[in-house]
């Protein structure tokens, strides 16, 4: 069987805009919409700038995924406002094929986006799975589901990372 390193699959991947890019006209307006939603407070920016160090953020997704239109744009975010940041994103297919392995992940539990954080070495930091832990941890995600798409809950994806990096 073929093995792909996460630094591999990082270096194939495609940034976060081209894979917007390939987005229906709907699609890539809710990516405009998310970040209108994501109101970072001066704490949050205050430690995404403070942060001296490159991170590489590994994303498995695609467009059309509404997780991955709230999430990924969240590290779109950490982009703007941190040269230190890098993201590449790559295919559900291939997370599932390679990445997942990789990560040490069952293929079968492999969820999307799934969000390597790596070092400069990509050395794994920690991983960000379809949606942040609190919504997880919800014991119903139809009570939520309504609210989580509108983008209420970006802040905990934002916190998620911000546990993962600090």
């Amino acid at each position: 069987m073929v093995e792909m390193s996460l630094k591999e699959l990082f270096e194939i991947g495609q940034s976060f805009e081209s894979s917007v890019g390939e987005g229906t006209k709907g699609e890539r307006a809710r990516i405009f919409k998310n970040n209108s939603r994501l109101n970072l407070t001066d704490e949050m920016i205050s430690f995404i700038e403070s942060i001296d160090y490159e991170v590489n953020f590994l994303v498995s997704g695609e467009i059309w995924c509404p997780d991955f239109q709230l999430n990924a744009t969240v590290l779109k975010r950490f982009l703007d406002l941190n040269p230190n940041f890098n993201m590449s994103v790559i295919t559900m297919a291939r997370g599932k094929k390679f990445m997942a392995p990789a990560l040490g992940i069952d293929k079968e539990s492999f969820k999307g986006p799934s969000i390597a954080v790596l070092d400069k070495d990509f050395n794994v930091l920690g991983l960000f799975e379809e949606r942040p832990k609190v919504v997880r941890d919800m014991p119903s995600f139809d009570d939520i589901k309504l609210e989580y798409y509108k983008g209420k809950y970006l802040l905990d994806t934002v916190n998620d990372f911000i546990k993962i990096l600090g």
